[in-house]
């Protein structure tokens, strides 16, 4: 997908979804470490938050890659 959005000139991208803890996170640091600028849409996730605070760590996680929480 970098490679994709690469070509096509892309430099930022949006990043919502499910689940917050898993997709959404890697996700979210997959496209940092590819150079990307990204925002995580905060209302437009969910997570499944298997053990209490999983979702609160990850977003502290991509916040401190980088990922503008919005």
């Amino acid at each position: 997908m970098g490679d994709y959005l690469e070509q096509r000139a892309v430099t930022a991208v949006d990043i919502m979804g499910l689940a917050t803890d898993y997709c959404v996170k890697f996700t979210a640091l997959d496209a940092v470490e590819l150079g990307f600028e990204v925002r995580l849409i905060v209302e437009g996730v969910r997570g499944v938050d298997l053990n209490a605070g999983d979702c609160d760590a990850a977003i502290a996680a991509m916040r401190k890659s980088g990922v503008k929480i919005e």
